[in-house]
């Protein structure tokens, strides 16, 4: 995956809302690739799961 911030639509549990957030992906220890970034708010961590990693 590219290591370029992109634009994701993910839930912050700070908020309780949808929020769109500019984030990168990252493969996660069970193996799926999940968008993180900061939510522009709050400031709190955001994570979209995206489905499984290519390996």
């Amino acid at each position: 995956m590219a290591d370029q911030a992109q634009n994701y639509n993910g839930y912050c549990v700070k908020c309780k809302e949808k929020r769109d957030f500019e984030g990168h992906v990252e493969v996660s220890k069970t193996g799926m690739n999940m968008a993180k970034g900061k939510c522009p708010v709050c400031g709190t961590t955001v994570n979209r799961i995206l489905g499984k990693a290519k390996v």
